[in-house]
C-alpha cells in the first residue's frame, strides 16, 4: 500500500525528525513533521505561521488534489492578509483553483499582484530556462529566481511581514520520472533561503511514491526539507487538538478581516493616486496643448517617440505618426548633427544639452531653432527617456541678422559720405584749374578738346560724389520724389556694369511721376531689383524699365504706381522661386548675402505696397519683377514743408 510505505518512510526520514501534534482543519487537515521539535512543542513552527525574517522549506505530500489545494490556499491567504509577498511557482491549472479559493476569501489578487506582493510563474516556463540537459544549472537558477525574491523584499516597503513561496517544479520533474533533478533542485532551493529570507512549501502527490523502489528517493527529498506535511489519510486529531484548529480557524478569520481592512485602505489610496495622477496628467497635457514650443519625447539613443501639436505645426508635418520611432538626429542637417549628438549624450548623462541649429521643415521652410534637452526619470531615479524642447528664433535671428546688415551698411555709407566729402575740395580745385585753361587764349584746339573731356569726367566724378553724399544724408521724413530722377540716378551707378556686359536698358517713364515716400529706402529697393537683372542677364543682354501710375491690384481702389523690371536672363527654377525671398538664400554662393530681396519686399511692404514676380526658364527665359507703391501724396504746404 502506498500509505503504508509512506508511513514507514516518514519514522525514517531523518535521525532528528519525529512526528509532531496533529492538526485538524477545514481543508481537510495537517500533520506537521519537524526537525528535533517535540510533541509538546506544537504546530506553531509549521509554515502555517511563517515567522517574519526566518527560513523554513517544507514539503507537502498530498492523496486529494482539492484538499491539498484547499491548504495551499490558505497559506498563501494567511500570508497575504497579514501584509506579506506570495510568490507561486505552479501549474496553469493549480493558479486557476488558487486563485478561485483566493477570490473565495476576499482576497483582490489583482491589487496584490499591482503591489508586488502576489507572484506567479509558470513552473513549466521556469524550468526550461534553467534546467541543461535534464539537470538543474545553478548558475542559471540563481539568476533567474533570486531577483524574484529581491524584488518581493522590496515589495514588503518595510513591513515585518513574511515572504512565502510554493514551488510545483520539483514535482513536474518527478513526474517526468527525474527524481535525482528534483532532489538537486531541492538543494539550490535550500542554498537560495541561505542567501534570501522566505518560507517554501513544495507540493508531491503522494502516488509518485507508492512503489518500494521510490522509498529511497522519498526519505532522500524528506531530509532536504524543515518540515514535512504528511497526507489527509494521515490527520487522527483529539479533542484538544480540535480546538486548536478552531482557535486557528478564528486566526484566520481576524486575518481576513485585516485582510479586508487593509484592502479598503488600500483602494482608498489607490483611488486618491489615481485622482492625483489624473489631475498631474491634465495639467501635463494642457502645457504641452498650449505651448507654443515643439516638445518631443525621445528615447536614450535619440529615437522620436511623441511630438506636441505645436511642434507638428511648426515641422508642417502631415503623418506625425510615420515619425514615431525614427531617429530625431536624422531631420538636421549633416553639418549640424555632431552638435545634436553630443547635446543627447550630455543629457543621457543626466545633464542639460543644447545647440542653435537650422532645421528645414517638411515643407521645405528653413526655421532656426535653439534646443534644451533635459533628462526624464523614472521612479527608481533612472534615465529613462529625453525631453527636447525647441523653440523658433527664425524670427528673432533673423532681425540680428538684419541689425547687422545695416550696421554695416551704415558704417560704409559713412565711410563713403567721408570719402566723397574728401574728394570734393580736390575736385573743385582741379575743375577750377580746367575753367582756367579753356578761358585761356591760345589754346590749342587739340588741347582744348581734351580738356572739355576732362571737365565732362569731372562734372560726373562730382555728381557721383554728390549722390554718395545723398545716400548717407537722406532725410528720415518721407518727401516728393520724382521718379525717373531715382531710376536715372540707380542705373548710373550700374552704368560700368551695364557697359562691361553690354547689357541694353530701355526706359519708360513718364517725366511728371512723382511717388511721396523716404529716397534712401526708395533707391535701395530699385538698386536691389537692379542689380539682380544684371546678374541674371548673359552679355549683349536687355533689361526694359517701366513706371507708370496705376491702381492696387489686390483691392483695385488704391492709386499708385507701378514700377516693372524685366530682364531676358536664365530664368528661375521653381524651387528658387519659392525662396527667393527667403532671407539669407542665395543663389550666388560666395558673392550674394542672400538678404536683397527679402529686404527690399519688407521695404515695399512698410510702405504698404507689395512685390509680385514672374519667371520661367528655357525658350523665352527671363524675369520681370513688378512692385506697386501707393502714391499717398501730401497736401501742397506738407510736401514743401518735408522738401525743406
Amino acid at each position: 500500500m502506498a500509505t503504508c510505505t509512506y508511513a514507514r518512510s516518514i519514522e525514517k526520514c531523518g535521525s532528528e525528525t519525529r512526528l509532531g501534534h496533529c492538526q485538524s482543519s477545514s481543508s481537510g487537515g495537517m500533520l506537521f513533521l519537524q526537525h528535533g521539535i517535540a510533541e509538546d512543542e506544537g504546530v506553531d513552527a509549521g509554515l502555517g505561521r511563517a515567522a517574519v525574517g526566518t527560513c523554513s522549506h517544507a514539503v507537502h505530500f498530498y492523496e486529494s488534489e482539492p484538499v491539498f489545494l484547499d491548504s495551499l490556499s490558505e497559506f498563501v491567504g494567511g500570508a497575504l492578509g497579514a501584509g506579506g509577498v506570495c510568490v507561486i511557482i505552479a501549474s496553469q491549472s493549480h493558479f486557476e483553483e488558487i486563485a478561485r479559493r483566493l477570490r473565495g476569501f476576499g482576497v483582490d489578487l489583482d491589487m496584490a499582484a499591482d503591489h508586488g506582493r502576489y507572484v506567479a510563474l509558470d513552473a513549466r516556463e521556469m524550468l526550461a530556462r534553467f534546467m541543461r540537459d535534464g539537470w538543474p544549472d545553478r548558475q542559471l537558477f540563481f539568476e533567474l529566481m533570486e531577483p524574484v525574491f529581491v524584488r518581493a523584499r522590496e515589495a514588503l516597503r518595510g513591513r515585518r511581514s513574511c515572504i512565502v513561496a510554493f514551488g510545483e517544479m520539483v514535482s513536474i520533474l518527478c513526474e517526468e520520472d527525474k527524481f535525482d533533478a528534483a532532489l538537486r533542485l531541492e538543494q539550490l532551493w535550500n542554498e537560495l533561503s541561505r542567501r534570501q529570507v522566505f518560507s517554501l512549501r513544495c507540493g508531491y502527490p503522494l502516488s509518485l511514491f507508492a512503489t518500494e523502489e521510490r522509498r529511497a528517493s522519498f526519505q532522500r527529498l524528506c531530509a532536504e526539507h524543515k518540515e514535512v506535511i504528511p497526507a489527509e489519510s494521515f490527520s487522527r486529531m483529539r479533542n484538544s487538538e480540535r480546538w486548536r484548529a478552531v482557535s486557528s480557524l478564528q486566526q484566520q478569520a481576524s486575518t481576513l478581516q485585516a485582510a479586508i481592512e487593509m484592502r479598503q485602505r488600500e483602494i482608498e489610496e489607490r483611488l486618491r493616486v489615481e485622482e492625483k495622477l489624473r489631475r498631474t496628467e491634465e495639467i501635463a497635457n494642457t502645457i504641452m496643448q498650449s505651448t507654443a514650443d515643439c516638445i518631443k519625447v525621445l528615447d536614450l539613443k535619440g529615437g522620436l517617440e511623441f511630438m506636441n501639436a505645436a511642434g507638428v505645426e511648426a515641422m508642417e508635418i502631415s503623418d506625425p505618426g510615420g515619425l514615431v520611432g525614427k531617429s530625431w538626429i536624422e531631420l538636421w542637417q549633416e553639418e549640424d548633427r555632431p552638435r545634436v549628438r553630443a547635446a543627447l549624450a550630455e543629457s543621457a548623462a543626466g545633464f542639460v544639452g543644447g545647440f542653435q541649429a537650422e532645421c528645414r521643415t517638411f515643407g521645405g521652410k528653413s526655421r532656426y531653432w535653439d534646443v534644451r534637452i533635459t533628462p526624464a526619470r523614472g521612479g527608481d531615479g533612472r534615465i529613462e527617456r529625453l525631453i527636447a524642447i525647441s523653440r523658433d528664433m527664425t524670427e528673432l535671428r533673423n532681425a540680428q541678422l538684419a541689425v547687422l546688415h545695416a550696421e554695416k551698411l551704415a558704417t560704409a555709407g559713412r565711410m563713403a559720405a567721408t570719402i566723397a566729402h574728401e574728394i570734393n575740395n580736390p575736385l573743385e580745385a582741379v575743375t577750377n584749374f580746367i575753367f582756367l585753361a579753356l578761358s585761356s587764349e591760345g589754346v590749342p584746339e587739340e588741347v582744348r578738346r581734351y580738356l572739355e573731356i576732362a571737365d565732362r569726367e569731372l562734372t560726373r566724378v562730382a555728381h557721383i560724389a554728390r549722390q554718395t553724399l545723398g545716400f548717407y544724408r537722406s532725410t528720415s521724413l518721407p518727401r516728393v520724389l520724382p521718379v525717373a530722377d531715382f531710376i536715372r540716378d540707380a542705373l548710373m551707378i550700374y552704368e560700368r556694369r551695364l557697359r562691361n556686359k553690354e547689357l541694353r536698358v530701355e526706359v519708360s517713364v513718364h517725366p511728371d511721376l512723382k511717388v511721396y515716400g523716404k529716397e534712401g529706402e526708395l533707391r535701395q529697393a530699385l538698386l536691389n531689383l537692379v542689380a539682380n537683372a544684371i546678374d541674371a542677364c548673359d552679355s549683349g543682354g536687355r533689361i526694359w524699365v517701366r513706371a507708370q501710375r496705376a491702381k492696387n491690384w489686390t483691392n483695385g481702389l488704391e492709386q499708385g504706381i507701378r514700377l516693372t523690371l524685366a530682364d531676358d536672363g536664365m530664368g528661375m527654377s521653381p524651387e528658387v522661386q519659392k525662396r527667393i525671398f527667403d532671407p539669407f538664400f542665395t543663389t550666388k554662393a560666395g558673392v550674394g548675402t542672400g538678404i536683397g530681396l527679402w529686404i527690399t519686399k519688407s521695404l515695399i511692404e512698410q510702405r504698404g505696397g507689395y512685390l509680385h514676380f514672374r519667371s520661367r526658364q528655357g525658350e523665352g527665359s527671363g524675369t520681370v519683377m513688378s512692385l506697386f507703391l501707393p502714391s499717398n501724396l501730401p497736401l501742397p504746404e506738407e510736401a514743401v514743408l518735408a522738401a525743406d
